[in-house]
């Protein structure tokens, strides 16, 4: 899914970093880039209270987070 991210998309990811909670922009990125309209799901959880719904706060799962990242220092050439 991360590599069928927009390019835009995966920037504001990763600036946005794992602490903050997913804008709805970016779970319909989610959404699309793993094919299409709640697709998504699966890479992004609820934090928090799930209830009320529309107060629901979504945040990466940890294992797609840390993929992200990793992909990103892989990508400029950062090593561990």
């Amino acid at each position: 899914m991360i590599s069928r991210l927009e390019v835009e998309d995966l920037a504001r990811l990763r600036e946005a970093g794992n602490e903050k909670p997913l804008e709805p922009g970016m779970i319909a990125a989610i959404d699309a880039a793993a094919g299409g309209p709640g697709e998504g799901r699966g890479y992004y959880v609820v934090s928090g209270s799930v209830y009320p719904v529309d107060a629901r706060e979504y945040h990466l799962r940890d294992d797609v987070a840390e993929a992200l990242f990793a992909a990103e220092e892989t990508s400029l050439g950062v090593t561990a």
